[in-house]
């Protein structure tokens, strides 16, 4: 597994607000959180927590699916190579621990 400086993951977490700013203009994004990890294979993925404003039905979970789609080109540009795994998480759910993944 790589281990990516702070400013890498500080570059990488930008990448992925601005993405998901542009493109899901509906979700306010209150923090992300990265986690570098291997899958089941021994690759690299980047797990992404993104913690947005409201409640879960409030999103389309339709374009929530497509950040990978979104966000990855973008993660390559910079010679990131892992694959990003996203989790979203709504403020109201954080304490429950109900989780939309991506």
């Amino acid at each position: 597994m790589d281990v990516r400086k702070p400013e890498d993951i500080k570059r990488i977490e930008r990448i992925v607000r601005d993405a998901l700013t542009r493109d899901f203009d509906n979700v306010e994004i209150l923090s992300i959180g990265i986690l570098e990890d291997e899958d089941t294979d021994g690759e690299d993925v980047l797990r992404i927590d993104v913690i947005f404003q409201g409640a879960s039905k409030d999103v389309d979970a339709k374009k929530l699916s497509g950040a990978v789609r979104h966000v990855r080109p973008k993660l390559r540009a910079i010679g990131e190579k892992a694959f990003p795994l996203f989790s979203f998480i709504s403020n109201k759910d954080l304490g429950s621990k109900k989780l939309a993944s991506a």
